[in-house]
């Protein structure tokens, strides 16, 4: 009988879950060592990470330009995040771009 309730709840879950656009996480591709590297993005509410790597935040710099720019993908974008000690170059689809904005202040 257990295993019944946990088959309907798996499958509440999964049709009254969250939609598309309530995810907390993207992909996104950053620049190092001269070349593009996949990962995941993580957005929170005051932050993103990549890859549970780098974070993005405007604690932790500014993104002072955004590029359309092909490479590494099409429909990509290039944000170019300054810290203190460094640029980062992070790349994400358009579509991303609201979710960043959310996040993030982004240039004019």
């Amino acid at each position: 009988m257990s295993a019944l309730f946990e088959i309907f709840g798996a499958f509440l879950g999964e049709t009254l879950g969250k939609t598309e656009e309530d995810r907390t996480s993207g992909d996104g591709d950053v620049f190092i060592d001269g070349e593009w590297h996949e990962g995941e993005l993580f957005f929170g509410p005051t932050k993103i990470i990549w890859d549970e790597r780098i974070i993005f935040s405007d604690a932790e710099g500014r993104v002072e330009l955004i590029v359309d720019q092909d490479p590494p993908h099409p429909h990509f974008v290039v944000l170019h995040f300054r810290r203190p000690h460094d640029t980062v170059l992070l790349a994400v689809h358009r579509r991303e771009l609201k979710r960043v904005g959310a996040v993030l202040t982004l240039p004019l």
